[in-house]
Order: structure tokens, then sequence, then C-alpha cells
């Protein structure tokens, strides 16, 4: 079996789902740990939800609003005393320029601060939605609101003081690479497609992250093998082939060089 994968067609008929995050205690009826296919936006009012998102604990504090991108390993660990709203937005509903910012943001993935006017905006704009959920009107008012996170966001955006044209460069990059990380690793592959050099490329990010391209191509693709050997079922060499290596023996040394531990030491930190 592989990493459970929320689909929101399947609750959600048009695209869009909003939850009350009034509770306490475990977080359990949140579902476990798991991937989705689109893009989920917090807004928390009242106490802190602990949760890990790609082997990471967050913890979302009254003030600060939390966003999870498609394809992100999560679960909710624990509530305190919360009120907020969890909104889930399928990606056809969010435009590009908003689709560019959460690019951005997968940089950072941190929690950001709210300031009282989107707040008070946003607490009054989400239960009217949640009252028209089953409306056509459901998806202006969730694409309202998703302009309100993306201002936040644009807000914290680290990567403004990168040359336009690098910008650029980099957000089509990480589009390819999330398509094809599977198929090719060779920095080369994705210069060809972006009709620059591999030098330039490198510029490119060793400015904006601090990586050359094949460092973060191999981080990219190590968060992969982890989420695999983790939370998923699948046995080692499956999951080697499932993400494009014929060589098992590279899969394992490149794990292995890059986290310090092989990938069964790694696995059975997570499986009984």
């Amino acid at each position: 079996m592989q990493i459970p994968t929320n689909h929101i067609t399947d609750y959600a008929e048009g695209g869009v789902s909003l939850r009350s995050l009034t509770m306490g205690g475990k977080a359990s009826h949140l579902t476990g740990l798991h991937r989705d296919d689109y893009y989920l936006f917090c807004l928390l009012t009242r106490g802190e939800l602990h949760l890990s998102v790609d082997f990471s604990e967050q913890v979302i504090h009254a003030h600060q609003i939390g966003c999870i991108l498609p394809g992100q390993v999560h679960h909710f660990i624990h509530a305190s005393d919360t009120e907020g709203w969890l909104l889930c937005v399928d990606g056809v509903h969010i435009g590009e320029a908003n689709r560019q910012t959460m690019q951005r943001f997968a940089f950072s993935r941190r929690l950001l601060p709210i300031d009282e006017r989107r707040e008070a905006e946003l607490a009054a704009l989400l239960p009217m939605l949640h009252r028209r959920l089953t409306v056509p009107l459901a998806q202006d008012f969730a694409r309202a609101a998703v302009d309100i996170f993306t201002e936040i966001i644009n807000q914290n955006d680290e990567t403004e003081k990168l040359n336009p044209r690098h910008r650029e460069a980099l957000f089509r990059f990480t589009s390819l690479l999330d398509a094809n990380i599977t198929r090719s690793r060779q920095p080369s592959f994705y210069a060809d497609r972006l009709n620059i050099t591999v030098g330039y490329l490198n510029e490119i990010l060793t400015a904006s992250v601090g990586l050359s391209t094949s460092q973060y191509i191999n981080r990219e693709i190590v968060l992969c093998m982890k989420r695999e050997l983790a939370y998923s079922t699948l046995n080692i060499q499956e999951i080697s082939r499932l993400l494009g290596f014929d060589d098992y023996a590279y899969f394992s040394r490149l794990f292995s060089k890059s986290v310090g531990i092989s990938p069964s030491a790694f696995r059975a930190n997570y499986h009984d």
C-alpha cells in the first residue's frame, strides 16, 4: 500500500471544503497520515494546533496561518482549545497569480502572522462560505478567501529580493522538477527545457536557496524517499522502482549518504 491520498472530489463536489477547528485534545478525527491533491489553508484564531508536515513538526498559534501544498505528507497531532478554520480548495479554483504565490511559499513553508484587518476579513468571510458550501457561490467565496491568504504570503515573500528573471526561471524549474523528478535527476534535463545553461541554473539556485542544481534535486528526491519509506507499505526495492531508480544499490547509497543511515534503518523508526 502506498501513502493514502485524499481527493477533494471524494467529499466536495464543487472542489471546496471548509472545516471548523473548534476542538480540544487529539485531532484524530481530522484523518491520519496522508497527502492531499488540493491546497489546504489554516487560520487559527485561538489556541494552538500541532501537526507534522514532511517530517517537520509545526505548531500553529492563534493569529497565524499555515498552508499545506498538494502532495505534502502530513497528519494532525494535537489541538489545544482551538478555534479556526481549515479551507480545502481544488487547484482549478486557484488562479495563475495565486498559484505562483503558493509556489513561492513552498521555498519557506513556514507559518505566517496575520494582521488584524485580514483576520477580521477572513473571520467574516469563512462562516459565510460555510453556510453556502452547497451553492455555486461557494467557489467565489473560496477564491476571495484564497486571495486574502495569498496576500499574507506575498507580504512575507522571501523571493522578492531576487532578480525578476531569476525568479521566473526558479519557479519554472521547480514546476518542471515536481512533474519529472522520478523521470530525470540530471541538471541538464531541466536546463535544456528552460533554454538556459546548467551554469546559469546553478547561479539562480545558489542565489535563491544556497544550493547547486544537483544538491536541490537530491534534497527533493531524498524527501520523496523519506515519505515512501516512512509511510508506505511497499518494500524498499519497490520504492526504489517507484521513484525511478533502476539500480537499488545506488538508491541505497544516495539515501545513506544524504541522511546518514540506511533506508532500512530509517524505515525501522516508523514501522513497528
